[in-house]
């Protein structure tokens, strides 16, 4: 019995230390962003335990690019992340989201680390859980000022590439879209 209790909390705590170990002084992954990733293979997602759910083909009408594709998967832990991948298979973005969070939810301690990881692993940059947690609740408070808004006016990050793409990282709150967090090209 007492193995089968340690083996249990080792599987839940796996994926903890790999969330952190980023943030721990390890060496930092290469970002997703501009390369061609195998996503289900990623740290990240060995350690969310991503599915891939679906893959749609962009469209003329495709906000963003009108080529490439949608690869959403969804994680045991309830997020859906969706990937946007360009003809040659490089990453341009992508959002973790909590679809159907009711309008005030914030993120727990736990998904505020998972966000953080998410960021940070799609954009190289390092990204911390209190960072994900003060946008929620600026976009919160955005949410109170103006019923349609869907988050802080300010992103969580801004950059360029060494070629001139901006780039940025954002967060939304549930009401006017689907609560989480995001980073890519072109996100306002």
């Amino acid at each position: 019995m007492k193995a089968a209790g340690l083996t249990l909390l080792r599987a839940a705590l796996l994926p903890l230390l790999l969330l952190t170990s980023a943030h721990a002084g390890s060496a930092a992954q290469p970002s997703w962003i501009g390369r061609a990733v195998d996503v289900p293979a990623t740290p990240l997602c060995r350690a969310l335990r991503c599915t891939l759910q679906t893959v749609r083909e962009n469209t003329p009408d495709t906000i963003g690019g009108h080529d490439g594709q949608q690869r959403t998967y969804r994680t045991a832990s309830g997020w859906r992340l969706e990937v946007d991948v360009r003809p040659g298979g490089q990453v341009s973005g992508a959002r973790l989201l909590r679809p159907g969070a009711p309008r005030g939810t914030r993120l727990t301690a736990a998904q505020n680390r998972e966000a953080a990881a998410f960021l940070s692993a799609l954009t190289g940059r390092g990204f911390r859980p209190q960072a994900v947690q003060a946008c929620v609740t600026a976009g919160l408070a955005a949410q109170d000022r103006d019923f349609d808004a869907y988050g802080p006016a300010d992103p969580l990050s801004r950059w360029r590439t060494p070629a001139g793409w901006p780039f940025r990282a954002r967060c939304g709150v549930a009401g006017a879209g689907p609560l989480g967090v995001w980073a890519g090209w072109r996100q306002g």
